[in-house]
């Protein structure tokens, strides 16, 4: 895990392992952990985050909008 600076970085870390985690354990303690976090920020900043995160995944998921090389 990469050293984390700031609640924003928190929350992205929390939310893209609440997707990739590959157990329900995982999942649901990213889950968790991404609410304490965004209960920290205003929504504007919870929005951001998410939206970034949003299209970070997609991007690197699989599909037509996916920029990874397979």
């Amino acid at each position: 895990m990469p050293d984390l600076k700031n609640p924003h970085q928190a929350l992205a870390a929390a939310l893209v392992i609440s997707v990739v985690a590959t157990d329900e354990e995982r999942v649901n303690a990213a889950v968790d952990q991404a609410e304490k976090i965004a209960s920290m920020l205003d929504d504007r900043d919870f929005q951001l985050v998410k939206d970034v995160c949003e299209i970070c995944l997609t991007m690197l998921g699989e599909g037509e909008d996916s920029v990874v090389v397979r």
